[in-house]
């Protein structure tokens, strides 16, 4: 199966999981802001909430992704405060025609004061897990 890692992050949280998951999958994470050069199975797709919706940057990642190259996508991401931080990433990924699995991964991310020290390694523990059990599949 080919799968390919892309996020965007701006504290540092989202980059920890992406890493995670692209090391359990065998794959280089790279930045939201580096096109996939070749189709995948799955593309692992990580970010977080700012102010309310996608960043900018991964928008215009989404929006350049032909949907003939990637299969599946499958969310993952971190936030110090919403509850459903891929909702917007979802609504994107639909207007391109491109599959989100039902398996996704979140966890608390660290901002300011709120939930200092996350991701942690067992948040990290369990972002490997959720790629690994994308290659059982």
């Amino acid at each position: 199966m080919k799968v390919a890692v892309r996020y965007f992050s701006r504290s540092g949280n989202t980059k920890k999981l992406a890493e995670a998951i692209a090391k359990a999958a065998g794959v280089e994470a790279k930045d939201c802001g580096v096109p996939l050069s070749d189709p995948v199975d799955v593309l692992f797709l990580g970010a977080s909430v700012y102010g309310g919706a996608p960043d900018k940057q991964l928008s215009d990642f989404i929006a350049a992704l032909d949907p003939q190259s990637v299969k599946c996508a499958a969310l993952f991401g971190s936030s110090a405060i919403a509850k459903k931080p891929d909702q917007g990433t979802e609504k994107l990924l639909a207007q391109k025609n491109i599959p989100v699995s039902e398996r996704r991964f979140f966890c608390r991310g660290s901002f300011l004061f709120l939930h200092r020290g996350r991701p942690n390694a067992e948040d990290l523990k369990q972002a490997a897990d959720f790629a690994a059990g994308f290659e059982k599949k």
